[in-house]
């Protein structure tokens, strides 16, 4: 079980030490770099979360094979990580550091889902309005569900907005659904 919270103080010392050195784009490469390295490499991901390879030849090997391939503070966290026996928390590491740059340099994710495929005028169009509303940069992702029937569902973070044809059919089936039960069940008047 990966405790988060532990995750995020590790990710936001990393963030400020490469924000200080002005290395916070770089860091974010290195870090998908090497958690795509990771996933590809069934003997480093082995080697890296296995609790039977003793810590000072595991802290040792990484220093080695990453001396001068990244930057010195992304190959202290992962001996730190080694060193306390935290190597599961990597991932949700990487995943709160790229959050924390991501809410420095004002962008949000957006998952847009259309009924149909959008063409690049369209998407650049909702792209646009998606800025301007929100005052930060979207880094969409665009998603096809006929099951929409048509318009746009666009998620950003915990927010969501539902243009859709079948999210309106939905919204109007939920109204006279609510709207028949209360003529239907009305309380008795009592005496």
């Amino acid at each position: 079980m990966v405790d988060l919270r532990v995750a995020r103080r590790y990710a936001r010392a990393l963030f400020e030490v490469a924000l200080k050195h002005g290395q916070l784009e770089q860091t974010s490469e290195e870090l998908a770099s090497l958690r795509t390295l990771m996933r590809a490499s069934e003997e480093l991901r082995r080697f890296f979360y296995s609790p039977l390879v003793p810590r000072d030849y595991k802290a040792m090997r990484l220093r080695r094979i990453l001396k001068d391939r990244i930057l010195p503070f992304v190959t202290r966290l992962l001996e730190l990580l080694v060193e306390k026996r935290r190597e599961n928390l990597f991932e949700a590491i990487c995943d709160e550091f790229e959050r924390l740059k991501e809410a420095h340099l004002q962008v949000e994710r957006a998952i847009i889902t259309s009924a149909v495929p959008l063409d690049e005028a369209q998407q650049t169009a909702l792209i646009q309005k998606l800025e301007q509303t929100s005052g930060k940069k979207i880094l969409p992702m665009f998603k096809v569900d006929p099951s929409l029937i048509g318009g746009v569902r666009i998620r950003i973070g915990d927010y969501q907005i539902d243009g859709s044809l079948r999210g309106a059919l939905d919204r109007l089936r939920e109204s006279i659904a609510l709207e028949i039960e209360r003529r239907v069940v009305r309380p008795t008047p009592t005496e």
